[in-house]
């Protein structure tokens, strides 16, 4: 796909991963907001020494997600979840009139150096990353992999669940 059709797609459809013998490995969901949609973000499993998360968030339109953590109240138009830091579940409210919700998995290497103020580089969208989906009803339960043409897709496991 040339780079041109791709930037008028990006973050309006799911996109998936080509570089991959398997077929149907997502790289890049996207769920259709009209209005608010409250989700349901839980982090099941890790099996990787890589620091492991999900993008969520709105890309290429108007839209926030709010989230409240410990009576702390917050909004932004994306956000990135890092397995080690946040809730294992966690409620997000999505609000948007035009939008489309962005979910990705995203990493940084533990042998990575700090770049700037101790922050590591963040790492998504690579050739072969990719999510694995199992649907069932309103719960859409990913499977990533390490982002490695030959690795399961255990690294990291999480929820969407549409309320």
């Amino acid at each position: 796909m040339k780079k041109s059709e791709y930037m008028k797609i990006i973050g309006k459809k799911r996109l998936y991963n080509n570089n991959l013998d398997e077929k149907e490995i997502i790289r890049w969901e996207v769920f259709y907001i009209n209005g608010e949609q409250d989700i349901i973000l839980r982090f099941i499993s890790k099996n990787s020494l890589n620091r492991q998360g999900v993008f969520i968030g709105f890309i290429g339109c108007d839209g926030t997600i709010d989230i409240e953590i410990e009576e702390k109240k917050d909004f932004y138009k994306s956000g990135d979840f890092w397995e080690d830091t946040m809730p294992k579940e966690m409620k997000i409210k999505c609000k948007s009139n035009e939008g489309f919700l962005s979910v990705y998995n995203i990493f940084e290497k533990i042998t990575d150096s700090p770049k700037i103020n101790g922050i590591k580089q963040k790492y998504s969208q690579m050739d072969f990353q990719g999510m694995k989906l199992e649907k069932n009803g309103n719960i859409y339960r990913y499977y990533c992999n390490h982002a490695t043409k030959d690795s399961a897709f255990d690294a990291l496991v999480f929820e969407i669940e549409l309320l």
